[in-house]
């Protein structure tokens, strides 16, 4: 499993370098900062920002609304998917709420959210209600992708639930909750920003989206694009350090 989850395909710098290009000869053909900055305009622009203090306190806020969003959707979302994995009916109860979750739009829950939440904790509740889904979904196929020889060993030698679980199951769901946290922390970051940028919380970096949109700015607002990026990136790469060590741990490797 660990080999599995080390042939990742990664960004090639070609490409990377095309892209810019492409960016670049886009920026120059519209001739106009206001609709699209160059890539070297936005690179300046985000040495700036990092250079205030500002910058750092709007990125910690963000950090601690959006990954705290998500990481309470891994946990709820994980627990929820082991009861439903060995309770058949309650998986079945679910199965209407997490289809409903994975289809409506993610504007409409903000819509919804905004009755119920502050602009502070609309961010949280969004990517916690959108990343729920991945972890629940990927916790129950991990669970039933268990083997079923070593389950049998087991029910055969009396082992407890919590033994089956350390010994079995866990070492086949890492896999799949390294799946769904690499899907998890993009659409966190999206939509954590989406309701940002609708909610406006004063300390976050969706309310510099909005005051870039509102003056023009659209250096500053691709600036705060690559600082979204990046920090999703960084939160992948932290995450998929955790898990791939967990496997070895377990032993998934082998």
């Amino acid at each position: 499993m660990l080999a599995k989850l080390s042939r990742r395909p990664g960004l090639k710098l070609w490409a990377v370098v095309v892209w810019l290009g492409i960016w670049f000869a886009l920026s120059s053909l519209l001739g106009e900062d206001v609709i699209l900055a160059s890539p070297w305009q936005v690179l300046l622009r985000l040495f700036d920002l990092v250079k205030q203090s500002d910058y750092w306190k709007r990125v910690g806020y963000s950090c601690l609304r959006v990954m705290g969003g998500m990481f309470s959707g891994m946990l709820l979302g994980v627990l929820i998917g082991i009861l439903a994995h060995f309770h058949s009916w309650f998986k079945d109860f679910l199965a209407p709420f997490i289809a409903f979750v994975r289809a409506i739009p993610v504007v409409s829950f903000i819509i919804l959210a905004l009755y119920l939440f502050s602009g502070d904790l609309l961010s949280s509740f969004i990517t916690f209600i959108i990343c729920f889904p991945v972890f629940y979904t990927n916790t129950v196929t991990g669970l039933a992708a268990a083997d079923e020889k070593l389950l049998e060993m087991a029910y055969f030698f009396r082992l407890g639930l919590f033994r089956r679980l350390y010994a079995i199951y866990i070492p086949t769901l890492l896999g799949h909750l390294l799946s769904a946290c690499e899907v998890a922390v993009g659409l966190a970051w999206k939509s954590g920003a989406a309701a940002e940028y609708i909610a406006i919380p004063a300390a976050s970096i969706g309310r510099r989206l909005y005051d870039a949109k509102i003056n023009l700015k659209s250096a500053d607002m691709l600036a705060w694009t690559v600082t979204i990026v990046l920090l999703s990136a960084a939160f992948s790469w932290i995450i998929r350090f955790i898990l791939k060590r967990a496997v070895e741990k377990w032993g998934a490797g082998e």
